[in-house]
């Protein structure tokens, strides 16, 4: 197991996890859109989006998926921003 040893391998680590779970929120969410057999409601979904939902709107305010044929590319945004991040750390 990865043990961070010092404060930027921590915050990489950090982000790593956060990248994670942006694209499980993002599978989730086209699962949900589609029809499928997850509620919005269930109580991991919940605690998912309110987790990852304030990193992704800022980025659905800068580029609102009406303004882009219905995608919502706020996940994408994020992640290449985090990893520029993550890049600057290692």
């Amino acid at each position: 197991m990865f043990v961070p040893q010092t404060l930027p391998q921590l915050f990489s680590l950090l982000i790593q996890v956060l990248i994670l779970l942006i694209f499980v929120e993002a599978i989730v969410a086209n699962i949900i859109a589609f029809g499928g057999r997850i509620s919005p409601y269930h109580p991991a979904v919940r605690a998912l989006r309110s987790i990852v939902n304030p990193v992704l709107d800022p980025f659905r305010r800068l580029l609102p998926p009406h303004k882009t044929a219905g995608w919502d590319l706020s996940p994408l945004l994020a992640i290449l921003l985090l990893r520029i991040i993550q890049g600057y750390l290692e």
